[in-house]
């Protein structure tokens, strides 16, 4: 139906007219010339005509319940977070995103008042928001969402609740793709950083829930998967990052007296010195040093991360045979990258 209905997304947006009183045989033809004024098709067949009527008919009762719920029950009600949801999802169906986030948004800022800036009942309607916002390609609003979501179940689920690690995947995969993709269109120094912190948090969320002694863990599978993957990026992001965005080891300037021979006003040879600043000769080899260190210093990680996935497969032979074969081929994947940044190092080209 979804695609049907995107044919008559204008149709859609005309519900509101019925409002005014529009007549519906009017209405029909109003959709017949958008459609060949846009789109140069051929005029819509009655069938079609009907399918766009009662589209707008559905949009106008739905968003006329909405008005009686809120009229009788108040604009916080706990009830209009369904309402306002299903609306959205029409909205999205129909191709209408925009719409359909700002219904979502709705729906959201009812949960926080009735349910609690800290609530559960945020999380499904936080994943609509990411749904329609990847869809409007509004990737600084997706970001934001998937930290609110992270936000809250970081709060609501205990390390050792298998929710916590399906969190910190959630946005780890998301921060990757933003990365591979630069959907934020990051220099390198922000592209680095933001693969930096990805790892930061893979390592520290792995760090709690080792902190309970009853944890499993083959758990922290997906976590040191996520953690290969952004040790890559950030090695991946220094190794292309000139050198000259590297703090060298030594001062950038030294300063040298300079002296010379002049005469003065009474024709008196006297010798005359001053301080000249110029740039350190050590300070570029310094430079490429600190670059060389980083890359080190992210290829060592890179390699204690796929020790760390050899030894849970290794120490649990419960892991079932699908997961197990997942993991291994991940590792062989993350071990050819690691063969590849390992020998880039070695390179003099390479900086």
């Amino acid at each position: 139906m979804g695609k049907m209905f995107n044919k008559f997304t204008v149709a859609a947006s005309l519900g509101g007219w019925l409002f005014k009183g529009l007549p519906a045989g009017l209405l029909i033809s109003v959709v017949s010339l958008v459609a060949v004024a846009q789109d140069s098709e051929p005029l819509p067949t009655i069938a079609e005509e009907a399918t766009a009527l009662e589209v707008s008919r559905e949009l106008e009762q739905r968003r006329l319940n909405i008005q009686n719920m809120v009229s009788d029950l108040g604009i916080y009600d706990a009830s209009l977070i369904e309402a306002y949801s299903d609306l959205g999802s029409f909205y999205y169906e129909i191709g209408q995103y925009q719409d359909a986030v700002e219904l979502f948004r709705q729906a959201l800022q009812v949960a926080r008042i009735s349910a609690g800036l800290n609530s559960e009942r945020q999380l499904p309607v936080i994943d609509q928001v990411i749904t329609g916002s990847v869809a409007m390609r509004d990737w600084e609003a997706t970001d934001d969402m998937h930290h609110l979501r992270f936000y809250l179940k970081n709060r609501l689920y205990d390390p050792a609740d298998i929710r916590f690690a399906e969190a910190i995947d959630e946005l780890g995969q998301w921060k990757l793709r933003v990365m591979r993709e630069n959907l934020m269109d990051q220099g390198y120094r922000g592209l680095t950083s933001e693969a930096s912190g990805l790892s930061d948090l893979y390592r520290d969320a792995i760090g709690k829930i080792q902190s309970h002694p009853d944890y499993a863990e083959k758990s922290l599978l997906p976590l040191y998967q996520g953690k290969s993957f952004a040790d890559i990026e950030i090695a991946r992001y220094i190794a292309q990052t000139p050198y000259q965005y590297f703090e060298g080891t030594v001062s950038q300037f030294i300063y040298q007296n300079v002296c010379n021979n002049i005469r003065d006003a009474q024709g008196n040879v006297v010798r005359s010195c001053y301080s000249v600043r110029r740039e350190n000769p050590r300070y570029r080899q310094s430079q490429q040093d600190s670059k060389r260190s980083a890359v080190n210093r992210s290829v060592r990680n890179l390699e204690s991360s796929i020790a760390s996935l050899n030894g849970i497969l290794e120490r649990n032979t419960d892991i079932p045979p699908q997961q197990r074969e997942e993991t291994e081929t991940q590792i062989r994947e993350l071990q050819v990258e690691f063969d590849k940044l390992l020998r880039s190092t070695r390179r003099i080209s390479f900086f």
